[in-house]
């Protein structure tokens, strides 16, 4: 799980849909790109981290188990 991306998500109070909807992608894309299934394409992280203004490092980050 990107557990960096969905803190970031949720401290912006975005829900997975509002999210997809800002970046023009699905709200399944979005739960995928969350739950580490997708790694998504270069475009949608850099969007991701203009948006969160945080580096791409930081939001992938994958939440060891």
């Amino acid at each position: 799980m990107r557990i960096n991306l969905i803190n970031a998500r949720k401290e912006a109070n975005l829900t997975q849909r509002e999210l997809g909807e800002l970046l023009d992608v699905s709200e399944r894309h979005i739960n995928s790109l969350e739950a580490g299934a997708s790694d998504g394409s270069i475009p949608l992280w850099k969007r991701l981290r203009e948006l969160f203004s945080e580096t791409i490092d930081l939001l992938e980050q994958v939440e060891q188990k």
